[in-house]
């Protein structure tokens, strides 16, 4: 059995959320273990206990992350976490109408990116019409997970 792959979302509508979940879904048929978590509830330090983490994150109003997942996004600024042995795909979900698309998504990739974590992948950055590009991304995503670290 593989570790378990951590998938957390940062939401404020519930798109990533219901993101979150059918990826947990999508990959569980494919026989692998998801744990799905939302940011506003998860330390940041935790991810230390993972191997691999989706990310699905939200942008609120101008560019800011969810307003429920500041904490978390504060934590993940801090030096002392050390994350080298995550390896992580963010899906960030947001709007080009606003003037910083996809900005919650884009400061989790950068922060983990800073922490020491690997990309599985390039970060996908969706517009509101997000559901072709998350169909497009999850098996891109399987097959990144069944890469060799």
């Amino acid at each position: 059995m593989t570790a378990p792959v951590l998938i957390l979302y940062a939401t404020v509508s519930g798109n990533a959320e219901q993101l979150a979940r059918a990826a947990a879904a999508a990959l569980c048929v494919r026989g692998r273990l998801c744990i799905v978590e939302n940011a506003a509830d998860f330390p940041a330090a935790r991810l230390r206990e993972f191997d691999a983490a989706l990310v699905i994150a939200s942008t609120w109003g101008e560019g800011e992350p969810p307003p429920d997942a500041v904490a978390f996004y504060a934590a993940l600024a801090a030096p002392a976490i050390r994350l080298e042995s995550l390896r992580y795909a963010v899906l960030a979900l947001g709007s080009s109408s606003y003037r910083d698309f996809c900005a919650g998504g884009r400061l989790i990739d950068e922060r983990l990116a800073a922490r020491g974590a690997r990309r599985l992948l390039s970060r996908r950055d969706c517009d509101t019409k997000f559901k072709a590009d998350f169909q497009e991304w999850l098996p891109q995503v399987d097959a990144a997970l069944n890469t060799p670290a």
